[in-house]
């Protein structure tokens, strides 16, 4: 399966709380916060990995894996419209929080949408604060005395309106790291390359899907090519070597694009030819 983070029109996503996972998935590892149609949400998820992840400029979908929990919160108490409601294990909107929480039984993708309305505000305990009426129950006495007069009530002071609440400072972005955004640029510029039109790498094949040990076909060549010419030689002579590679990813083919991803800053660099790593070859003509 493809896997991309894509960026849409009028939104910033904040890359630094994300790792990439066993290939090429990514797992959250701290909180995170991204702004969807001008909306900050919060992401939490120290057991999230997911698949892929689409922001656009009104909504957001990611591709959460079969055992992982996933809590979006709008620090603004805005409504979440969400796609589905299957693993749906939280869902709170009311006037101090609004929250939705997932825990997958299955890989799924969800699409959450923030809606502009604030959630509707709880309803006040009401504590009974009525003023006693205290009725003056005489007692009953052969002879009755006559009850005493009751006193008038002070009037009501008037109530001074309450102060309203300070806005709440927004959560400060983390701070990107180098590695980070170096893999998000690769990605955006193979993303670029492709929607311009521009010009296939290696050998004339576009790298579009994952390959791995085991993988056949021209494009394994292609990347054996691309590999013997910018300095990850795969065999010093034989199979594989300049000007013999073949169409089948073997473990020297592996060996050489670890080294190649461990240059490049990929992470993690295990060999596996996935989105990141191609973003990169793609860009890297």
């Amino acid at each position: 399966m493809r896997k991309l983070i894509a960026i849409g029109s009028a939104v910033a996503l904040l890359v630094p709380a994300l790792a990439m996972a066993a290939y090429d998935d990514v797992s959250l590892t701290t909180s995170t916060v991204i702004s969807v149609g001008g909306m900050s949400l919060n992401i939490q998820g120290s057991t999230a990995t997911i698949e892929s992840i689409t922001v656009n400029a009104n909504d957001f979908s990611f591709a959460l894996l079969s055992g992982s929990s996933i809590r979006i919160t709008s620090s603004e108490q805005k409504r979440l419209d969400k796609s589905t409601t299957t693993d749906l294990t939280a869902n709170v909107c009311t006037d101090t929080e609004s929250t939705i929480e997932y825990t997958a039984t299955q890989t799924q993708t969800i699409t959450i949408t923030p809606n502009p309305a604030l959630c509707v505000k709880t309803t006040g305990g009401g504590g009974s604060s009525s003023g006693g009426g205290g009725g003056g129950g005489g007692g009953s006495s052969t002879s009755a005395t006559p009850a005493t007069p009751a006193t008038p009530a002070t009037p009501a002071s008037t109530t001074t309106p309450a102060t309203p609440a300070t806005p709440a400072t927004p959560a400060t972005p983390a701070t990107p790291t180098i590695a980070s955004l170096q893999a998000l640029l690769a990605s955006l510029m193979a993303q670029l390359q492709a929607l311009q039109g521009g010009t296939a790498p290696a050998a004339g094949v576009s790298f579009i899907r994952n390959l791995t040990i085991g993988s056949t076909g021209a494009d394994v060549k292609a990347l054996q090519v691309y590999l013997n010419t910018h300095g990850y030689v795969i065999a010093s002579g034989g199979a594989g070597s300049p000007g013999n590679e073949t169409s089948r990813f073997g473990g020297l083919t592996r060996a050489a694009l670890i080294k190649l991803q461990k240059a490049a800053g990929i992470s993690p660099s295990v060999g596996f030819f996935g989105a990141l790593t191609r973003a990169y070859v793609n860009s890297h003509p």
